[in-house]
């Protein structure tokens, strides 16, 4: 039973991505052309929401069951979400000029987000690139 409601899952994901792959209007109507990027867009929308809402289901139920054997992964989670406060805090707020935000229309709260996020991003690969140089290194040596 499980099996055929994972593979009922994947056959409703699978249609879903081809709508929305070959659905496509007439590009000289500007109006069809739109109403079909709009409905591309809904169903992008529903499947990352069912894709987000079943990872945190199988999160979720997977540390419910198994606590002990999750704590690194928990662990995890807890330096990700520190690193994302701490790039928060010392994000600087006014390194971008006041007609960008403007010009975009983009409040300027947003500015210490984008900077968390891209020294997230930066940390995050150059952990990436060391940990991959040590393994190659390490690899080697045995």
């Amino acid at each position: 039973m499980k099996a055929l409601k994972s593979i009922l899952l994947i056959a409703v994901l699978i249609v879903l991505a081809l709508l929305l792959v070959l659905s496509f209007g007439d590009p000289k109507v500007d109006e069809t052309a739109s109403n079909y990027l709009s409905i591309k867009l809904y169903i992008t929308y529903a499947i990352f929401g069912i894709a987000v809402i079943s990872m945190l289901g199988f999160v979720i139920v997977n540390l419910i069951t198994n606590i002990k054997d999750n704590s690194r992964s928990l662990l995890g989670v807890a330096v990700i979400v520190g690193l994302i406060v701490l790039f928060y805090l010392i994000a600087p707020v006014s390194d971008v000029p006041v007609e960008k935000f403007e010009k975009t229309k983009t409040s300027l709260g947003w500015s210490p987000i984008i900077g968390a996020g891209l020294y997230l991003i930066y940390t995050l690969l150059a952990v990436f690139v060391l940990l991959l140089a040590f393994f190659g290194v390490r690899n080697l040596i045995k």
